[in-house]
């Protein structure tokens, strides 16, 4: 039997540049709205793309952003 280790979710500054060179430096109220337009937009295009390659790469910011924005509010 195999046991696979399951990857640690990346940040959201480790899979956005925007958000680490620009976004983390502003008030929690900006970084929070930043995130909920993120997970919208992105929702919007996972739903859309067919590419399973950009699919998998969307799905990860999306999660990122949902995790920062967790982490943000609490």
């Amino acid at each position: 039997m195999f046991f696979f280790r399951k990857k640690v979710p990346k940040t959201l500054s480790q899979v956005d540049k925007l958000y680490r060179k620009v976004i983390s430096k502003l008030p929690d109220a900006n970084r929070i709205d930043y995130c909920e337009s993120l997970v919208y937009r992105t929702e919007k295009d996972v739903a859309e793309t067919r590419c399973k390659v950009k699919k998998r790469r969307l799905k990860k910011l999306l999660h990122a952003a949902r995790l920062e924005r967790k982490n943000l509010m609490s």
